[in-house]
């Protein structure tokens, strides 16, 4: 069996071909390990996950932006008031 690190770089490699049907392929045996992978300006994202499906980790993810602005604002207004 190929380690989950050896599959994400084959997924790039196959990505930057373009052989989408191969990298869909891939990054569907690495989701049955728990390995999330998704594509960005910037390349490829990677999160390992114990447990949870993609979707639980996007809602996660988004949770964690929304609290990221929510401080920023915060954090923004408290250096306004100097």
């Amino acid at each position: 069996m190929e380690s989950e690190s050896f599959l994400i770089n084959k997924r790039e490699s196959a990505r930057t071909n373009k052989n989408f049907k191969l990298s869909d392929e891939i990054r569907n045996e690495l989701e049955k390990r728990n390995t999330f992978v998704f594509d960005t300006a910037n390349g490829q994202e990677v999160y390992f996950e114990l447990g949870g499906t993609r979707e639980d980790l996007i809602n996660k993810i988004n949770r964690n932006k929304r609290a990221e602005k929510l401080f920023d604002a915060w954090l923004f207004s408290m250096n306004s008031k100097k």
